[in-house]
This record gives C-alpha cells, structure tokens and sequence, in this order.
C-alpha cells in the first residue's frame, strides 16, 4: 500500500494517536470488541492519514492489511477482462480489504481513496494470530462479512428488481446514513458524489440520474449546496423509496 502524504494537522503526541485509533475502532464493526483483545487490536493497528488518490489495496497483489476507515471516502472496484466493476464506496465505520480474512492470497479487489480521511491499519500477519486467539474477535468479524455479504445481495437485487427511481432513492437514503451531516436546508450527503459516480453504483446512466435527481429537487425533497445533494425531506424521501 502506498505511504500516504500527511495532509492537516500532525498528531504530536502517543496519546493522541491512541485516542485517534480508539476512535476509528469505536465507530467499526468491531466496536463491542472487548480487552484484552481490543487492546490487542489497538496496539497491532497504526493510524493513518489518507490522502486523495491514494491506493490502498491493488487488486492481485497480495494483500497486507485489514482497513478500518474513520473518515472519507474510499472506491472499491474490481477488473475484469479489461472491465471495471464497481462494488461500492466505503465510508466513516467501514472496513476495507475484508476479503483476505478468507485466506486469499492475492486481493481480488483494488481500493482507492477519493475523499481524504482516516484510518486504522492492522496487519494481516498480526491479525490472524489474534483471530486465532480470540472468540470475540472471531465472531465480530464473521458478523461483519455476514452483514457485508446481505448487503450484496441486497444490491443484487435492487439491480434485478427495482426501478431506477427506486435504486437512486435507497442509494440517498443510504448516503445521508453514512455521511450525512446537519444542514439548515435538512441533511447534508458531504461525500461529493458526482452524477456519473451515482450511475456507476445504481447500474443507470449519468443522464437519466440528473434527470431523476432534478425531479427529486423540484418536488422539494432535495437541493443542492455546492454540488452535495441536501435531504430536505427523509422521511417523505424512505416513504417514496418503500413505494418506488
């Protein structure tokens, strides 16, 4: 993974790190997870500062950490036969590289940072010492490759079932959950999303998404303040999409 370049302020101090680090595994997953094997954890992990553009996973090349994300955003894609496909944006809360947990010995994904933002690293070689050591540690983690795993079968099938509308409405409404932010006008997504990132993930067009969204917008659901879509309205937003 490719060192990244340090951007705002710089933590001085062992104890800020380890309040930094405390606070990414806090909001994971593995949030429950108690000492010793959270101080366990704690201590095989190195907070990171992660910059734009930065990649975090190659996909092919043998993976080296399990990625527990604090902050921004992250594009996790996989190639095939010279074709990329999206598999999702990761945010404040998520993991990333979970799939070398199943013994993989090259990643089958590649992840690259879009938004700068925060992290907590645990090495791969640490890590399954103390998932061989720990009950609690092993089944967080199985919960969470469960969750990730409903999660795309939900997906799946909001591709093969739902309406455009309603994929873009459930993709809103899961965008203001994980980076939603208070604003005056209601709820503000603060991860930029562009249209042509909505389509890739809702499997549309860049069109028809600008198109959808404009109608959303004159129907006083949402707006827009410098390019983030705001929620104006999220329950009448999650009536529409159970009805979508």
């Amino acid at each position: 993974m490719e060192r990244p370049k340090v951007r705002g302020p710089t933590l001085g101090t062992e104890a800020a790190r380890e309040a930094e680090k405390e606070r990414i595994l806090s909001c994971s997953p593995l949030a429950l997870l108690a000492s010793p094997g959270r101080q366990t954890l704690l201590d095989l992990g190195t907070f990171e500062r992660l910059a734009r553009r930065q990649r975090l996973i190659q996909q092919g090349a043998p993976p080296r950490h399990l990625i527990l994300l604090g902050a921004g955003r992250v594009r996790v894609e996989r190639t095939s036969e010279g074709r990329v496909f999206p598999l999702g944006h990761r945010g404040p809360g998520d993991l990333v590289g979970e799939s070398a947990l199943a013994g993989a010995t090259v990643a089958t994904e590649s992840a690259t940072v879009l938004d700068e933002g925060d992290a907590l690293l645990v090495p791969l070689a640490g890590l399954e010492r103390l998932v061989a050591a720990d009950a609690g540690l092993r089944a967080a983690l199985a919960a969470a490759l469960v969750a990730r795993q409903l999660e795309t079968e939900a997906r799946l099938g909001s591709l093969l079932l739902c309406t455009v509308e309603a994929r873009l409405l459930d993709f809103l409404g899961a965008a203001a959950r994980r980076w939603g932010q208070p604003h005056a006008a209601g709820q503000l997504v603060s991860a930029p999303f562009t249209h042509a990132d909505i389509a890739l993930l809702i499997g549309s067009t860049r069109e028809t998404v600008t198109s959808l969204l404009g109608k959303l917008k004159r129907a006083g659901l949402i707006s827009f303040d410098r390019r983030r879509i705001v929620i104006r309205d999220g329950a009448h937003l999650a009536a529409r999409a159970a009805s979508a």
